[in-house]
């Protein structure tokens, strides 16, 4: 079902309240993952501006939904222009601009990093309460629970696959992750945690053929085809174990934020158990 038919039919079941009236009304995201939860939760009415990212058709999961929002550069300039109630970005994006919005005194809040879907449901329920809709937000979070109950049923008798990432640069994804939490929910081992790595880390092309994976997860969208950091995804040895293995590929969209998004990741994983 499509991203927009299926949140539709779940808040057309919401009441309108006069609490509305308390709720920021000139909401400026500043990021796209912030993008992503301003357009799940807040009101069309409440959004005065969301990110040029919003509209990148390979990364935001809710393009579909942006219509005629004014989008922004994440410049001082434009985010004032709106005068907002409500600025909203993540942790590690427009770090300058979030600082001197504070210092002219622009309410900004920030999302923190998300490395588990459990982490995922307390992000939702503290955005909304910023943003004031918390009944959205509990509508998403059981919505994402019964999915996710659907999916550990019907792959609880299947043996695990081992996977692992391997992305421009030589970069894998370990334990402290939300990937980890989402190959596991997915019947996955993810070998990096295995191999003691935590977060982001490189490795060599040797230890990803020693790791001998089920599964790998090639993310060579990350980067220009022509540049170096795509180099060790070229490489002679790589292009041979792939042809040896299954090549598991999940859209950027549904996994680089945090959001219901994940589950459609988790749904996808499953499927090829």
């Amino acid at each position: 079902m499509p991203v927009l038919l299926r949140y539709s039919i779940i808040f057309l079941t919401l009441a309108v309240t006069p609490a509305d009236a308390a709720k920021p009304q000139r909401i400026v995201s500043v990021g796209l993952c912030s993008d992503q939860l301003v357009l799940l939760l807040a009101q069309r009415e409440q959004i005065a501006s969301v990110s040029v990212w919003a509209r990148d058709r390979n990364l935001s999961y809710m393009i579909d939904t942006v219509g005629d929002i004014p989008l922004n550069n994440a410049s001082i300039e434009e985010i004032i222009r709106y005068q907002p109630d409500l600025v909203v970005a993540s942790e590690f994006v427009a770090r300058e601009t979030v600082g001197l919005l504070r210092q002219l005194g622009f309410p900004v809040k920030q999302l923190p990093l998300a490395t588990s879907v459990d982490e995922i449901y307390d992000l939702l329920t503290r955005f909304a309460g910023w943003t004031g809709n918390e009944q959205r937000a509990q509508a998403l979070v059981d919505e994402m629970r019964r999915r996710l109950a659907a999916v550990e049923a019907r792959i609880s008798a299947r043996p695990a696959k081992s996977v692992i990432i391997y992305s421009p640069n030589g970069f894998t994804i370990g334990a402290d992750t939300l990937e980890y939490d989402l190959f596991l929910r997915a019947g996955y081992r993810n070998l990096a945690a295995e191999m003691g790595i935590s977060g982001f880390r490189e490795i060599s092309l040797e230890q990803l053929v020693a790791a001998d994976p089920d599964v790998l997860q090639i993310d060579s969208s990350l980067s220009r085809q022509e540049s170096l950091a795509m180099a060790a995804l070229q490489h002679p040895v790589l292009e041979k174990l792939i042809r040896r293995r299954e090549n598991l590929e999940i859209p950027l969209r549904l996994r680089i934020c945090a959001g219901p998004m994940i589950v459609d990741a988790i749904e996808m994983m499953a499927a090829r158990r």
